[in-house]
């Protein structure tokens, strides 16, 4: 059997071609070597020509990743291709899927995969070349050794067309966990449990080998949830990376990173870690269980610079209890501690997560919201608010957020999906500097 993997397009994102689809990559080298012709179409900004980009594909089973932002267009692709081949299965996975099964199930789809899905789209195709019975949701448990699946498929798209930029050059994504042991109310579980599995060293190596001497990178993001929870693993792959001369960048927690830690990243080529902050408001990070100190966040910061590793933190406005005073709060720690980077979104619930589970048991209020539109990272001027607290309203909410995304722009130099900025782009910081002074009544 033919199988198809598709990657849905995601036109909310400043730059769709930023980061490939490992996900449906690893799929097909997992189906590969099960014996299984397995194509990728990758839709990325090909939005506007979904039947032609669709027209050359035809298999006995379709494979669709999507998060939520990405449903309407993930069931645009079902529909397209039922149209087309009536006897065809359509199956989905991902994010969005992994929440709400049953929804995607009644919406058309012939299958849904819950959590991981190497085994259980291998299952369906076995099950469906044999005429035997498949249950229509399927959660299988997690591969305990992941030095067992195959590296992604990267030949099966055209890699060089993504790219993130670091020092001067693109840099494409290597994932070497599954799997994160925090507990934040605001984060997902659906897809992955609170155990973390690793890949061991020597794959993380040749797996980086193998995409330096085939597709020519020499700058790499690793997109673990955190790189740095295995103190003894992290050294070691430090250690063997210092040789190999190329530059990376990765997510970590600022509790659980020493000074010693982050030297010897520097030492393997690490130029930028991204952490998130969320707040500086102790009072909020309590409130969504985070399990960090400001004054630890402060100090990774500090030792951050001292080892010239560049800080890319990660703050939202609209958590459980946002006031003008914890914004304030917010805004305070990055004009004293000055990170080079920033990302800065509004709080979206997902679906699935204790807040949205039950917000009752937090100060918000979440209001109707589309899929098409709960993306959380996006362009500057399309966000929207979804929810508002004791203390700020809806349309607060999204003032505040947009005077504080150009004042931060201009505090750092630098704007989220665009880069540094000249000082010629740069807005008036003054204008933003107090913002109790700017309440107004809301509704």
């Amino acid at each position: 059997m033919k199988i198809t993997l598709i990657n849905s397009p995601s036109p909310f994102l400043i730059n769709q071609k930023a980061f490939p689809p490992l996900g449906i990559l690893y799929l097909a080298g997992y189906l590969a070597e099960s014996g299984y012709d397995a194509e990728v179409i990758d839709l990325a900004n090909k939005e506007a020509e979904l039947e032609k980009a669709l027209a050359g594909s035809h298999s006995g089973l379709y494979g669709i990743t999507s998060t939520t932002p990405q449903y309407p267009w993930a069931k645009k692709i079902k529909d397209i291709v039922k149209a087309r081949d009536p006897g065809a299965k359509v199956c989905i996975g991902g994010p969005h899927p992994s929440s709400i099964p049953q929804r995607c199930l009644d919406d058309g789809f012939d299958f849904v995969v819950i959590g991981e899905g190497e085994q259980a789209l291998r299952d369906i195709a076995v099950r469906l070349d044999a005429r035997l019975p498949i249950e229509r949701a399927l959660r299988y448990p997690y591969i305990k050794d992941l030095d067992s699946i195959p590296f992604p498929r990267r030949d099966l798209i055209n890699l060089r067309d993504y790219g993130y930029p670091i020092d001067g050059g693109n840099a494409t994504t290597v994932i070497t966990s599954r799997g994160c042991p925090f507990s934040c109310a605001f984060c997902s579980k659906d897809v992955w449990t609170g155990k973390v599995r690793f890949r061991g060293v020597d794959y993380v190596i040749k797996e980086i080998e193998k995409i330096k001497s085939e597709f020519g990178f020499k700058n790499f993001l690793f997109l673990d949830d955190a790189f740095n929870l295995n103190k003894k693993r992290l050294f070691e792959i430090c250690s063997r990376l210092k040789p190999m001369g190329i530059r990376w960048r990765c997510y970590a927690r600022s509790d659980t990173t020493t000074k010693e830690m982050l030297v010897a990243m520097k030492e393997g080529g690490c130029i930028e870690v991204g952490f998130g902050l969320e707040s500086a408001s102790q009072k909020i990070l309590d409130a969504v269980d985070k399990r960090l100190r400001i004054e630890t966040a402060t100090r990774f910061v500090k030792e951050c610079k001292e080892t010239g590793i560049a800080v890319n933190v990660f703050i939202m406005i609209g958590l459980p209890g946002e006031t003008y005073e914890t914004v304030q709060e917010t805004k305070k720690w990055m004009e004293e501690n000055r990170p080079e980077k920033f990302g800065f979104n509004i709080y979206s619930p997902y679906i699935g997560t204790n807040i949205f589970n039950h917000p009752g048991r937090y100060d918000i209020k979440i209001y109707p919201m589309p899929d098409g539109d709960s993306w959380v990272k996006g362009r500057s001027d399309e966000y929207k608010s979804f929810v508002s607290t004791s203390g700020l309203s809806r349309k607060e909410i999204l003032r505040l957020f947009n005077e504080l995304f150009k004042y931060y722009t201009d505090l750092l130099s630098w704007q989220p999906g665009r880069g540094k900025k000249e000082k010629n782009e740069l807005i008036e910081t003054h204008k933003y500097a107090d913002l109790k002074d700017r309440r107004v009544n809301h509704g």
